[in-house]
């Protein structure tokens, strides 16, 4: 069975949106009568406050002043932060609220990648409101407050950052052309010829690229972004004539910072986890002129920054952070003493390729600690820090392996309360994400606090397709190995009965985006392992084009770059053996499902989750509820966090009750 029968779910009629409006109640109702919803909402709320502020903080020094991310003076809204002093708070530069009142609607207004001038009286930001995955790049004087009439329409996100030049003039900043090709847009600011440029040589499944400038802006690089970084092309910023960067051949990652006008230094993935190696911009495309100057070893390699007269490496150790600095000749310096299982979204996922700091700001948690900020000093690996986050008491972690169908040890961390008795088989909770080169992270536990005080068992799976253990690990579960992703979780499952952890009846899965397919292959491939399974901002059709739209020709290649090309016949063979649109059986005794969209989600559309939720339970043979929550004004998630708190909120009670967890008070 298919969800052909449900093409009508695909239109923008009034029957559609009474039909999807009736889907909504049911699943609003369904979790927000969980007892005690009200109180998990208020829970989560400050937890997801915190952890979107952590992972969002880039805590940058320009020019002898601190940028940051965070609340404004009330906490009700985003708000950027500038500081004459480290440890000071700062005063708000650019309030998130202030914009959207200045807008004149109610939808909250999202702020991300401040990015000072290099002399600091700039600070250009990107604004979009609600959910809308399009928002503005505007510019903000910092001693007055005052905006300059800059507005540059850009995608928020995937980043797509501007990089100053470094007399502070103007910046540049990545776009798309009429015919969907890249481009560099160079924005003048304090005078100026604005000017875009073709970016030729960017392979189709880039869906973005990274304007990175060298020291004295005679040169530009573009880097391919986000889900891998690849110096390709650079130009000449007086001409705007491109070049390659990176060999033709290369098949990898080739990303860095610069160390002169004349010289690049990258961490490149002509080795399975990365080596750093000093590149001659004359002779860029020729491997041979290259000169190593940190080898390969375990460490696999993430982010490269030159602070001064040294090299900061950030890399995962076994899927947690390590950060080590070296001299500008690759010889080593020291290592960070960070917590066990530490993750930091900003320097391993999120990224930002360098475009000059004063100093080496970061976030990182680890599952039972809240982002902490520090500073690291790369002369002796000391670590500063400038805000501490929170610890959860009396929680277990353990790492586990489970054998995968070809062999593969797959690794999981297990955490629950100390005090669980763990000799029966308890409510168990998997998330995993498994693709697009993204490592899975120990991030704090933050929301899902509650399931684990209440007697619930999380399970956090790395799964092949992320970047976990490096290039082979992403390149072993993409494209026509994508089924790699789905048997690492069914092992992951099939180990968790096994050593009694969790039964058919007490399992349920969750995961987001790339992860939200994974839940809806669980639900039509492993139906028997799953008690309830709930896939949010999920892609549910990998056959079907996103529809067409702004930004619609991005998601289509990015997705081509992870799943492969519907329109080709090899490719829609593989895809069509999983997509779980296309896999529904009737007569199946599927889980209970709660699948979680935002309208304004362009890359996982609600016409996907329509045709899925309407063929699921017409074909189960389970009186086990199939629901549909589609959420107005959000996107790809949300940052407002009070949204995003009752979004995980329905879910989770959702998962509760279908398991049969009671939810406990705090204290």
């Amino acid at each position: 069975m298919t969800t052909d029968a449900y093409t009508w779910l695909n239109a923008d009629t009034d029957e559609v949106r009474a039909w999807q409006e009736q889907q909504v109640s049911k699943a609003m109702g369904a979790a927000r009568d969980f007892p005690g919803f009200a109180e998990l909402v208020e829970e989560i709320a400050p937890l997801m406050a915190g952890q979107l502020a952590g992972a969002l903080a880039d805590r940058r020094k320009v020019a002898g002043r601190w940028f940051w991310l965070d609340r404004n003076e009330d906490g009700t809204a985003q708000a950027i932060r500038v500081a004459e002093d480290r440890d000071a708070p700062g005063q708000v530069l650019v309030d998130a609220a202030a914009l959207t009142a200045e807008r004149g609607d109610d939808r909250a207004t999202t702020l991300i990648y401040p990015e000072p001038s290099p002399d600091g009286r700039l600070l250009a930001f990107s604004a979009a409101a609600g959910g809308d995955p399009f928002g503005q790049f505007l510019v903000v004087e910092v001693d007055s407050g005052a905006r300059l009439p800059v507005a540059v329409p850009a995608m928020q996100g995937n980043l797509i950052r501007p990089a100053w030049l470094p007399d502070s003039t103007g910046f540049f900043l990545a776009g798309r052309g009429e015919t969907g090709g890249h481009t560099l847009r160079f924005v003048p600011v304090t005078g100026g010829q604005e000017a875009t440029w073709a970016v030729p040589g960017i392979p189709p499944t880039s869906l973005s690229v990274v304007p990175q400038v060298s020291p004295g802006g005679g040169r530009v690089l573009a880097v391919t972004a986000p889900h891998e970084h690849l110096a390709t092309m650079i130009a000449d910023t007086a001409t705007g004539e491109f070049r390659r960067f990176a060999p033709e051949d290369f098949h990898g990652e080739l990303h860095g910072d610069w160390l002169d006008e004349q010289t690049y230094v990258a961490i490149s993935t002509d080795t399975p986890r990365g080596r750093v190696v000093r590149i001659p911009v004359a002779t860029s495309t020729d491997p041979a002129t290259w000169q190593e100057l940190i080898p390969a070893s375990d460490l696999v390699l993430r982010s490269l920054y030159r602070l001064g007269e040294h090299l900061v490496v950030t890399a995962l150790n076994d899927v947690s952070l390590d950060i080590r600095s070296y001299t500008l000749d690759g010889a080593p310096v020291a290592t960070a003493a960070l917590p066990l299982a530490s993750a930091s979204m900003q320097l391993t996922i999120l990224s930002r390729l360098p475009t000059g700091t004063e100093a080496f700001a970061f976030s990182a948690s680890s599952f039972t600690t809240s982002d902490t900020t520090y500073e690291l000093h790369p002369e002796t690996g000391a670590l500063d820090v400038l805000a501490q986050g929170d610890s959860l008491d009396d929680i277990t972690v353990e790492q586990h392996f489970a054998t995968s169908a070809d062999g593969t040890r797959v690794p999981y961390y297990l955490l629950a309360r100390t005090d669980l008795n763990r000799t029966e088989a308890q409510p168990t909770l998997v998330s995993a994400y498994g693709g697009f080169n993204i490592p899975k992270l120990p991030t704090f536990l933050g929301a899902l606090t509650p399931w684990l005080r209440s007697g619930g068992i999380y399970v956090h799976a790395n799964l092949r397709g992320g970047s976990e253990y490096g290039r082979e690990w992403y390149e072993s579960a993409r494209r026509q190995h994508k089924q790699n992703t789905f048997d690492d979780l069914h092992a992951v499952a099939e180990d968790l009965v096994r050593q009694g952890t969790a039964t058919p009846e007490t399992l349920a899965f969750q995961g987001s985006s790339n992860g939200g397919l994974l839940a809806g292959v669980a639900v039509t491939q492993q139906p028997e392992l799953w008690r309830a399974v709930v896939p949010t901002m999920p892609v549910l059709d990998v056959l079907t084009p996103v529809p067409d739209g702004p930004g619609a020709e991005m998601i289509r290649s990015v997705y081509e770059l992870d799943y492969g090309n519907p329109a080709d016949p090899a490719d829609a063979a593989v895809m069509a053996r999983y997509s779980p649109c296309q896999n529904i059986r009737p007569g199946v005794r599927y889980p209970a499902v709660f699948v979680v969209v935002g309208n304004s989600d362009i890359g996982c559309p609600p016409q996907q989750a329509r045709r899925f939720v309407a063929a699921l339970r017409e074909a189960s043979s389970s009186a086990h509820p199939v629901l549909l929550r589609v959420w107005t004004a959000v996107g790809h998630g949300s940052l407002d966090p009070r949204i995003a708190a009752e979004l995980q909120a329905e879910w989770l009670a959702f998962v509760m009750r279908e398991l049969g967890i009671t939810l406990m008070p705090r204290g």
